[in-house]
């Protein structure tokens, strides 16, 4: 039927299987982190693209909160959610110059 593997074949073949399961659990431990990850690139995103914003320390630790517990409270969540992105728009307006514009 089939010839016997000589012993430097075996071994060859046993490192590849074991690289070909390292890559695959690499590749499954991403794909489950991927779901962690996202709410810090979010927060990541939301300081690049308005860094003056974000001003009180408060308004940070909300914008966490909401991001990784926002999905889970509904619709209030998502409520709060849309409060916070456009309060720095409100916040400017309060100011006597009017909405604050972007740099």
């Amino acid at each position: 039927m089939s010839e016997s593997l000589s012993g430097t074949a075996r071994r060859s073949m046993r490192k590849e299987l074991v690289r070909l399961r390292m890559e695959m659990h690499r590749q499954q431990l991403r794909h489950h982190a991927q779901p962690l990850t996202r709410p810090l690139n979010y927060l990541g995103q939301l300081r690049r693209d308005s860094p003056g914003s974000l001003e009180p320390p408060l308004l940070l630790t909300a914008e966490v909160l909401l991001t990784l517990f926002g999905s889970r409270l509904g619709r209030f969540g998502k409520l709060a959610r849309i409060a916070l992105l456009f309060y720095p728009l409100a916040r400017g307006a309060q100011k006597p110059g009017g909405v604050p514009s972007r740099h």
